[in-house]
């Protein structure tokens, strides 16, 4: 047997509906991402703060205040440059949990928080890199508590996160997780780096495997349907699957009465048709407003379209004049067509009269 595509059917908030084909999960994986990241709270990941100046109350809450002025180090390298993770994290945020659909421009800024993730705050040897967040100790010590000695003052760095055995034993609590601190840098996966990067003990799916996973949805997503009310509906009769269709309608003398149409009747036809897109995707979507979508758009139908609109659409196609099928009349509507001044026959005369 075939196997089944997965399809997603979506209303946009300007009544505009899709159904794509392929899978398109990227903005509930985001949501449950923001959703692990909240359940760490400060006391889990060991970043309470100080009494007095209590640091955001989870990993999510942490990260969205990742080198701003408030919560940036006294002695860090980046105090002042405000380039953390908080930026970029509200341009994300907001594409997420803010659009509808994706344009092909939006595809492109997806691309974007991919590269500045992987420049600014995974490279090695990155200062905004959380792996390297630097701490320094003495560097070796005995005892632990009230016995806590130090034995070579000679100061050492610790990069990722400062719980590590030295400041369990001078404060007598607990360790974080080894994993989460190095004496080299580029090698710890503390909170914040699982935040971003995943493959953790506490986040297993990062920030930028979400990023990546949306670029590639849209990337290979299909448009195969798309229903909306046109604002240029004009920009329909270059296709040609609506023009053979309008050409039939005209051909019907049952849809009109004297040349004037019959709006309720045609509307309806209308509707209820899905057209094929053939290679005018760009008509589809400049019909309905939208910028460039990252796929073509295969097939529409126009939704709850107006006499004005059937009126448009009808002109656009027919022209000024139009005769209606192998009847004696002309297309009639006010305003937009030209009726011709026929002389009647003088048979047609006496039957008038």
């Amino acid at each position: 047997m075939p196997k089944k595509t997965k399809k997603a059917t979506m209303r946009t908030s300007s009544g505009v509906v899709y159904e794509i084909d392929g899978q398109y999960d990227f903005k509930q994986k985001y949501a449950d991402w923001v959703s692990d990241c909240k359940q760490q709270s400060k006391e889990k990941i060991m970043s309470v703060g100080k009494k007095g100046n209590p640091k955001p109350a989870d990993l999510y809450a942490q990260l969205d205040q990742h080198v701003t002025e408030n919560w940036v180090r006294p002695n860090s390298r980046n105090k002042g440059k405000n380039k953390g993770a908080f930026r970029l994290l509200k341009l994300i945020n907001e594409s997420m949990t803010q659009k509808d659909i994706y344009t092909a421009k939006d595809l492109k800024e997806m691309e974007s928080y991919v590269r500045r993730i992987k420049v600014r705050y995974q490279r090695a040897g990155s200062s905004y890199n959380p792996r390297n967040i630097l701490f320094t100790r003495q560097k070796s010590f005995s005892g632990k508590g009230d016995s806590f000695k130090i034995e070579d003052d000679e100061d050492i760095s610790l990069y990722g996160h400062y719980a590590d055995e030295y400041y369990a034993a001078k404060y007598d609590k607990k360790k974080a997780p080894s994993s989460w601190y190095s004496l080299s840098p580029n090698t710890a996966n503390p909170p914040l780096a699982q935040a971003l990067f995943g493959d953790g003990d506490l986040i297993t799916v990062g920030l930028l495997d979400v990023l990546e996973e949306a670029v590639e949805q849209l990337k290979n997503m299909r448009i195969s349907y798309m229903k909306f009310n046109p604002y240029r509906i004009a920009r329909l009769a270059s296709i040609p699957s609506v023009n053979k269709f309008i050409n039939q309608i005209l051909d019907n003398p049952e849809l009109f009465k004297n040349g004037v149409p019959k709006y309720s009747q045609i509307k309806s036809l209308i509707e209820r048709k899905r057209f094929d897109s053939g290679n005018r995707s760009g008509a589809v979507t400049d019909a309905a407003k939208l910028s460039a979508l990252p796929a073509d758009v295969e097939s529409f139908s126009l939704d709850k379209i107006s006499t004005r609109q059937v009126k448009t659409l009808l002109v656009a196609i027919a022209g000024k004049t139009k005769k209606i099928g192998d009847s004696k009349d002309y297309l009639n509507i006010s305003g937009k067509t030209v009726v011709p001044d026929i002389k009647k026959s003088w048979i047609d005369y006496l039957r008038s009269v």
